[in-house]
């Protein structure tokens, strides 16, 4: 089963539970506004990211900085768990 040891495992920080972390493997959108937006807030691939709270927001932690998103905006960033 190469395949599988291949493939990483890839999923939006909206699937993540609380405590959970993982790394940024991508930003997954097309829209600016959200881009400029996340790397504002120093959300990047390559940067670590725990999840604090999911409900009723989506609260995480990247470096020393705690960030507070909507469901639309957390979609968007892929992590590898």
């Amino acid at each position: 089963m190469q395949k599988s040891e291949i493939s990483k495992d890839l999923i939006s920080v909206t699937n993540l539970k609380k405590g959970e972390e993982g790394t940024i493997a991508e930003l997954n959108t097309t829209n600016s506004n959200i881009l400029r937006k996340l790397m504002a807030m120093g959300i990047m691939p390559g940067m670590n990211l725990k999840m604090i709270q999911t409900f009723p927001s989506y609260v995480f932690q990247v470096g020393y900085t705690q960030v507070a998103v909507d469901k639309e905006i957390a979609s968007v960033i892929i992590i590898d768990k």
